[in-house]
């Protein structure tokens, strides 16, 4: 029944694209600081991978004329209005030792039915999770264990144990953005162009977010 409802919530919110409709008006974004990180989530062999990912996502938001709110070392609560869209950044990698670890590549994009404006925070997942598929990035398709439900094939999945910080209004986006399954894997993740896409696509998916 919750996967029906939220399939129902995803089409109203694509279709809610009318002219009356608001935009993302600034983007708050948490390299790991603030919200929660997925239980797989560890030391990564590439350090600090959210926070070149973050910088690139700046500097697209920027170019986009979208607000970047930077408040990682004392986050007012008065900056998050409900306008303002909360995106969490994080990267997992799976155990040395799995058998065929390339399976478990890919990014993934997390919503929690318990958000108080889940429609919203589904809506932009959804934008994002599309924009990262055309520019060729790969939803992860396995998962070790129990894998959060899939709503949508471009990689938006509901995990109702990530809930963004209580002093967030607006709609909430938990990235993974890739698990590191190999040295080959990490070392593409890092690489600048790689980044900027990703970056780009992400930004791409926020402006087309509405509300």
């Amino acid at each position: 029944m919750k996967l029906k409802l939220a399939a129902a919530i995803l089409l109203t919110g694509m279709l809610a694209t009318t002219a009356a409709s608001a935009r993302i008006s600034a983007v708050y974004v948490d390299k790991g600081l603030l919200g929660p990180r997925l239980p797989e989530a560890g030391q990564l062999a590439e350090p600090f991978l959210e926070h070149k990912l973050a910088a690139y996502l700046t500097e697209a938001l920027q170019a986009r004329r979208i607000l970047v709110i930077d408040a990682a070392n004392d986050p007012s609560p008065a900056l998050f209005g409900r306008d303002t869209l909360y995106v969490s950044l994080s990267y997992t990698r799976i155990p040395e030792g799995t058998d065929k670890p390339n399976r478990f590549r890919g990014y993934a994009l997390y919503v929690s039915q318990k958000d108080p404006v889940f429609d919203k925070s589904l809506a932009c997942s959804w934008q994002i999770a599309h924009a990262l598929s055309t520019a060729g990035e790969k939803p992860w398709a396995a998962r070790a264990g129990s894998a959060p439900t899939l709503l949508d094939p471009a990689g938006v999945r509901s995990y109702d144990a990530l809930t963004a910080p209580s002093f967030v209004k607006g709609p909430s986006v938990f990235l993974e953005a890739g698990v590191m399954v190999s040295e080959e894997e990490v070392s593409r993740l890092a690489d600048p162009a790689t980044l900027r896409k990703m970056a780009s696509a992400i930004a791409d998916g926020i402006d087309s977010c509405t509300l």
